[in-house]
């Protein structure tokens, strides 16, 4: 009796399943790209990547295209771009350094994938920035941050150019030598600070540390922030910095690709999300952008000294 019933739920079966609708169509990764050219620094640091499906373990290293074909156009010059491999990615960037990014100058980006299809992008440079104040090379953090001046902060101005919104970043250049550049050299290591970006800071808000998320675990350890800035004058707040040491201070003069993309994956979210219409990229994803950049480095000294 077994044997007679197994049969017809096979069969049963087997047409059920024949009935079915035909599985989702496989995921079609599509090219992405992101590259920022900076005024005055080389062209690198292109990256050519795959996308990935969102139900798959991230590999970025596995997303990485080595063997693009990749252009850069301007002021009727066109150069190749060579990859660069790196620890567990790399990177597209043209072999001469000496040919640097140039101020208000038109760029046209190219890319033919393996597979032939063509990924093309443009931006045109910012104009150049001066500064108009800087901070001094060497601050002493506050003993007591409890009670702070109102003008108890490093103010910093720029010439405007054509912006009317910047990015800064507030970025520790090394977490473990201190003693070493003071004068006469010491052992002294680093050390936190224990700045906790306040509001209006780089990194507090929705201004995000290095790993693009916000947060208090993020804003306490990350060696990157980042803020938003509506003028062309500027004040960091002590609690930005959450190391003492050595420091690089920029601002970004971003063109309208680079700042929108910027404040769609960086500013407005906890949680990245990709916005088409804040990418220039055609036939992929991505950004193509620039910015024209002022640095400036300031050493934060500690408590005792």
């Amino acid at each position: 009796m077994k044997t007679t019933f197994a049969l017809p739920f096979t069969l049963a079966f087997l047409l059920f399943t024949a009935c079915e609708d035909a599985p989702p169509t496989d995921y079609v990764a599509r090219p992405f790209i992101q590259g920022y050219l900076l005024v005055g620094e080389p062209i690198q640091d292109i990256v050519v990547a795959l996308s990935q499906p969102i139900d798959q373990a991230y590999d970025h290293p596995g997303s990485i295209v080595r063997d693009a074909a990749v252009t850069i156009e301007y002021d009727g010059r066109t150069l190749p771009l060579l990859f660069r491999e790196e620890v567990g990615a790399g990177s597209y960037h043209v072999d001469d350094s000496t040919v640097v990014v140039l101020p208000e100058t038109t760029y046209r980006l190219r890319v033919r994938m393996p597979d032939g299809a063509l990924v093309h992008a443009e931006t045109t440079t910012p104009r150049d920035l001066a500064w108009v104040l800087t901070p001094p090379a060497f601050v002493q953090y506050p003993k007591d941050t409890t009670r702070l001046a109102a003008t108890d902060s490093l103010r910093l101005r720029w010439t405007p150019g054509d912006n009317t919104e910047f990015l800064l970043r507030v970025m520790v250049l090394d977490t473990v030598g201190y003693g070493r550049y003071l004068s006469p050299p010491t052992v002294e290591a680093n050390a936190r600070t224990g700045g906790s970006g306040s509001a209006g800071g780089p990194g507090s808000g929705g201004g995000p540390g290095s790993d693009g998320h916000g947060g208090s675990a993020a804003i306490n350890y990350s060696v990157t922030r980042w803020t938003l800035v509506a003028q062309d004058r500027y004040q960091i707040p002590w609690t930005s910095f959450s190391w003492y040491g050595r420091h690089d201070v920029a601002v970004f003069a971003a063109d309208h690709w680079f700042l929108q993309w910027f404040k769609s994956v960086q500013f407005s979210r906890l949680t990245p999300e990709y916005d088409p219409r804040e990418s220039n990229i055609v036939g992929g994803l991505g950004v193509f952008g620039s910015a024209a950049v002022l640095r400036t480095g300031v050493f934060v000294l500690k408590n005792e000294r």
